[in-house]
């Protein structure tokens, strides 16, 4: 039994004493060296990487995140196995965009960038926003270490691990190797990349910057200031002459900026540091000196520079009769950081505008036309200023409403136009009112569903006097919507109130010969013709009911709807459908409960109800708010069409 015992303990004992292996770690550059793209000195750069990577990791602690005034430690829960935490996704300029990440997002980043260094490529799980950051982080390491072939074999694993970032990161790239003088590796980067380059490159800050550079002619300084700013797409400054105008605005608003500083003793950098400084203070709430207050104090020029950008775009917005404007509110969760940045900058901004803004460009005629189509009611500011200068020439009004037409005719409201002029021009131009409504008529039949509004009551009346009047405007309408022919529908309008007059023919001489002998009686029988003519009159008809102008089209047919049988919508649902189809799928809040009123029913109810009929076949809502708008998704909207 003892003998056992003593053979146990030798068991463990020897157990105990060996050592269990250690798992390889995978080197980040053993993964990375095998896609480096070949060149003559691929050896001796890849040696350079693997020095320079060892070096950074060996001085980086990325278990301590540095927040305001605290520190903390990575939790040992992160395994590649774990869930990546969810951070919905939105653009990134930055790597500052990481100061509005949640703590725990924050967290997972540094996990993430750890393992990719190490050669661990996480799957994201579509969380795209932590490549980016990881992009822009290695975009500023470099800016420090300067070893752009660290940089670029960095960016070519991060751009095949995560492809989303591949055309940036060549971008970004190339930028970085112009500035160190690297002209091999640009050409080989455009020859290499050529197809991928230039059929997705023209979204990139890059190259929209060349191609302004490029048209205005832009000399090194202004070349400069517009580096600073990161480009955001949106419809209005995709069109070119629109965008032309806000950075000639931007451009110069920076000059005159620029100046006031210097005229006061001071300059835009030592300026702007003040306002970094408080903002990373007290919206990121970074402790002065740390690594995150030093990333964010860098960031934040770039982000002054992009919100004056967009406060030029606002003002040419305004100037320009395009009601709807960007956002600009960047550090609302602290209010002294919130009035640093506008005391410092907006407010100087917004008073050399007031300047500026007669040296901006009105738009030209295509550009009037795209503005049109982007927002529906845009037409309404010009109308009232046309209606405001009318100056009782109805030739000239006709004329500018025609012109106002044309600069509309993508705009799927354009109708409404010629009505309302057509309601204007009623109490002074009888003939003018009819004209445009037939032009009324001729954009309303061309547009997805006729409405065939009618005129007022009152309008009515004043339009038509006598039922012959009315009858022959009908007869110029029936005949215009068989054949369509405007100009003969126009010119027939005179027509309507063409005086008939009874011809009567008098014998003269036996007129005489009575008034001869019976001259008491002629007067007899002027005071009788008197009294028929008032009757006369007494009895023409008189239109008191309200006038419908019945517009007959042929035989009638069975209303088919647009919309298909999957979507059981009430009449209700699709003229609401149809009021957002001519809107440009976008409505203000105040206008759409305008029209809901008009239909007899309650904004959030009718929305309601078109959701619910759609949310089956949809999986999704189809009209959302958008801050003052009601909005319908064109491509949720084209699913409810008949196919």
């Amino acid at each position: 039994m003892t003998i056992i015992i003593i053979i146990f303990i030798i068991i463990v004992l020897v157990s105990v004493g060996k050592k269990k292996p250690e798992p390889k770690k995978v080197n980040y550059y053993d993964v990375a060296k095998n896609q480096r793209p070949k060149q003559a000195s691929s050896i001796n750069r890849a040696n350079t990487i693997n020095v320079s990577v060892t070096k950074f990791s060996s001085k980086t602690d990325d278990s301590i995140i540095d927040v305001g005034s605290q520190s903390y430690r990575i939790d040992s829960d992160y395994r590649l196995e774990s869930k990546v935490p969810y951070w919905s996704h939105s653009y990134v300029y930055s790597y500052s965009e990481i100061n509005y990440a949640t703590s725990n997002q924050k967290k997972f980043y540094q996990y993430y960038k750890t393992q990719f260094l190490n050669g661990q490529f996480l799957d994201l799980e579509g969380n795209n926003n932590y490549a980016f950051i990881l992009l822009f982080d290695l975009l500023n390491e470099f800016d420090q270490h300067k070893n752009i072939d660290q940089l670029e074999l960095q960016l070519e694993i991060l751009g095949n691990h995560y492809p989303k970032t591949k055309t940036y990161a060549i971008n970004f790239l190339i930028k970085k190797m112009e500035q160190v003088g690297d002209a091999d590796g640009v050409a080989r980067l455009r020859e290499d990349h050529y197809d991928y380059q230039y059929t997705q490159v023209n979204y990139s800050t890059f190259e929209w910057r060349n191609k302004y550079k490029k048209k205005l002619n832009l000399t090194k300084d202004e070349t400069n200031v517009l580096d600073k700013i990161w480009y955001s797409s949106n419809n209005f400054v995709n069109i070119e002459y629109c965008c032309v105008e806000v950075i000639k605005l931007y451009l110069a608003t920076m000059n005159n900026l620029e100046q006031i500083y210097v005229d006061n003793g001071s300059s835009i950098e030592k300026e702007f540091d003040e306002i970094a400084d408080v903002v990373v203070r007290k919206h990121f709430r970074y402790r002065k000196g740390s690594n995150n207050y030093k990333h964010a104090m860098q960031s934040c020029e770039n982000e002054f520079h992009t919100n004056i950008f967009k406060f030029c775009e606002n003002t040419v917005r305004e100037h320009f009769g395009h009601k709807r404007k960007i956002t600009i509110d960047p550090y609302a969760s602290s209010l002294e950081a919130k009035e640093e940045f506008e005391t410092k900058l907006i407010s100087k901004i917004a008073q050399i505008h007031l300047v500026l803004i007669s040296k901006i460009i009105l738009p030209d005629e295509e550009t009037e036309i795209k503005l049109n189509l982007q927002n529906t009611t845009r037409w309404k500011t010009k109308f009232e200023e046309i209606s405001s200068d009318f100056n009782k020439s109805s030739k000239e009004f006709m004329d500018q409403i025609i012109e106002l037409g044309k600069l509309n005719k993508e705009n799927p409201s354009v109708e409404n136009i010629f009505f309302e002029a057509s309601k204007f021009i009623a109490k002074y131009d009888q003939e003018a009112a009819l004209s445009l409504y037939i032009h009324y008529l001729d954009h309303d039949l061309q547009s997805i569903t006729f409405d065939n509004k009618q005129l007022t009551k009152t309008i009515q009346k004043s339009l038509f006097k006598e039922s012959i009047q009315l009858e022959n405007f009908e007869r110029i309408v029936s005949e215009f919507i068989h054949d369509k022919d405007l100009k003969k529908a126009l010119n027939s309008v005179p027509q309507v109130y063409a005086v008939r007059r009874k011809k009567i023919q008098l014998d003269k001489s036996l007129i005489k010969e009575v008034q001869q002998q019976h001259s008491g009686t002629v007067e007899l029988l002027n005071e009788y013709l008197r009294d028929e003519n008032s009757e006369d009159l007494e009895n023409r008809p008189v239109l008191e009911e309200q006038i419908e102008i019945s517009i007959n089209q042929g035989k009638t047919e069975e209303t088919i709807s647009i919309y298909s049988k999957d979507f059981v919508f009430k009449p209700i649902h699709t003229s609401t459908l149809e009021f957002f189809s001519k809107n440009n799928f976008s409505i203000l809040q105040s206008e759409f409960e305008i029209f809901a009123k008009s239909k007899g029913a309650f904004t959030n109810q009718l929305i309601e109800n078109i959701n619910e009929v759609c949310f089956e076949n949809l999986d999704d809502i189809l009209i959302e708010e958008d801050e003052e708008y009601y909005t319908i998704n064109n491509d949720y909207y084209q699913k409810l069409l008949a196919k």
